[in-house]
């Protein structure tokens, strides 16, 4: 690295301002680093998928891709580490020279050092300082010293960028594409409603994480570089010695005369004795003797801005230790005071509580009543055929689909309320009544009111009449459910 040809401004800053430093080289350098990042993390996150695809598991492709971000992070820092020292790598030169950043130990980040939490600042020790084993954990040790922790929430809130982004992207296809099928799970149902891992994440899902590390992993690989630049900068002096070197740059003969003169004055001095010359190594030992090694020390503490007592210019002081006993009075009076009014306050919302608290029990709770109608059809059972599958596949035969549909539907309505108890309103909407099914917990009825519903919604408001196969396929699964005869 040549700290002559730097092209950011080294100084030293805070953490977060060094993480604001990360996000304006990334804005500076965007070209060529999302071009490499791009071309190297596009086909890794299509092999990814394609394993997904074929394990029929898009969870194990997210995660796949999730545990192989320190792959193609190597790719970030190794264009925007020379892009700062005024070497801006092309795609061809970055690809040309895989060696440069898959070299640098790889499996092991890959392994345990998966779960590192300041993965992005403690890369360039690794990748850019070459360091193995236990030079480079002193190495991590002493750039962490007041750094480690905001590296670590670099990691968090970047983690929060992605997990932001699949959702929005998840709850926007919600809202522009249509509505999903009764019983399908998206990515907040899945998690908190109980549903299989597997029928979770799709796809999509998946496309839209790649798009989310696509976007962030760039700015997290560069803010934690320049973290590192500055914790550089704070220990090593880069930028006392970019100063000096431009300095010289600028003052070059005129330096290369004092340089010349300083050597002709020191051929000409006279050596000194031995005898007369200190011992370097005593010197050392005698300046780490002082109080100040081995350790700095800041304290803060409070002092008062004048004496307890005021000098008058007449030689007499006057004594102030009055004043004191009347503030201390003060606080004492004071917070009685307070103590009393909140001990008042306490007892008035109780008082209060107590007066809007009901003085009557409660009404019990009506019975259930089941409704005679629901959706329009009558739920009584003896409203029914008493052979209803023989009623069904009759009204089947003559060709009236929608006919056959609707006496299931409803013979499934009044079984489940008349038959299985369940407690359906007059005012529930179809989706309403389908959550109650599934809150009895019988998955296998379920699924079959769930299928029912669906093609009842398709035939009655889109005009979408199933095939005479779908229906007796329902009518089936309705004997199985419900013995026959049970509607009637």
């Amino acid at each position: 690295m040549q700290l002559a040809n730097v092209a950011v401004a080294l100084r030293p800053r805070s953490a977060w301002e060094s993480v604001d430093l990360g996000l304006g080289m990334l804005q500076q350098w965007s070209r060529p680093l999302y071009t490499a990042f791009g071309a190297v993390f596009l086909p890794v996150a299509a092999a990814c998928l394609c394993v997904g695809l074929l394990a029929e598991r898009i969870w194990l492709a997210m995660l796949l891709l999730w545990w192989l971000k320190p792959l193609v992070d190597r790719v970030a820092l190794h264009v925007v580490s020379r892009a700062v020292f005024g070497e801006v790598s092309g795609l061809r030169s970055t690809l040309a020279q895989p060696r440069a950043w898959l070299g640098t130990r790889l499996p092991a980040a890959l392994s345990l050092g998966r779960l590192d939490t300041a993965r992005s600042f403690h890369l360039p020790v690794t990748q850019l300082e070459g360091q193995r084993g236990r030079g480079a954990r002193e190495r991590r040790s002493l750039l962490g010293r007041r750094t480690h922790g905001y590296a670590v929430w670099l990691t968090i809130v970047c983690l929060h960028f992605e997990a932001v982004f699949v959702w929005s992207a998840d709850t926007l296809s919600d809202l522009l594409l249509p509505a999903k099928a009764q019983g399908g799970a998206g990515v907040w149902e899945g998690m908190f409603g109980g549903a299989e891992v597997a029928d979770v994440f799709t796809a999509g899902d998946f496309l839209a994480y790649a798009a989310a590390v696509l976007l962030v992993e760039p700015l997290y690989v560069c803010a934690g570089f320049a973290l590192y630049l500055n914790r550089r900068t704070l220990l090593e002096g880069w930028d006392l010695e970019v100063g000096l070197r431009r300095i010289a740059e600028r003052r070059g003969v005129a330096a290369a005369a004092v340089v010349l003169l300083a050597t002709a004055l020191l051929a000409l001095a006279p050596a000194p004795s031995q005898a007369a010359a200190p011992d370097p190594r005593q010197e050392i030992v005698e300046v780490l003797k002082g109080p100040e090694f081995p350790h700095a020390r800041e304290t803060t503490r409070w002092q008062r801005r004048a004496p307890d007592s005021i000098d008058t210019g007449s030689g007499k002081e006057w004594d102030l230790d009055w004043l004191k006993a009347i503030g201390y009075a003060f606080a004492k009076v004071s917070e009685v005071l307070l103590w009393t009014a909140a001990a008042v306050l306490v007892a008035f919302a109780l008082w209060w509580a107590s007066r809007m608290m009901p003085r009557e029990p409660l009404a019990p709770r009506a019975s259930y009543r089941a409704p005679p109608s629901l959706f329009g059809m009558e739920l009584a059972p003896e409203t029914l055929p008493a052979d209803l599958p023989g009623a069904v596949r009759a009204v089947l035969a003559a060709g009236r689909l929608r006919e056959a549909l609707g006496l299931l539907y409803r013979a499934t309505l009044s079984a489940l309320v008349h038959g299985q108890g369940i407690e359906l309103l007059a005012s529930d909407t179809e989706g309403e009544a389908l959550e109650r099914v599934r809150a009895r917990g019988e998955t296998a009825t379920a699924q079959f009111f769930g299928q029912l519903v669906l093609q009842w919604q398709g035939a009655a408001y889109a005009r979408r009449l199933p095939a005479a196969a779908d229906v007796e396929r329902l009518l089936q699964a309705y004997a199985e459910r419900f013995p026959a005869g049970a509607g009637a």
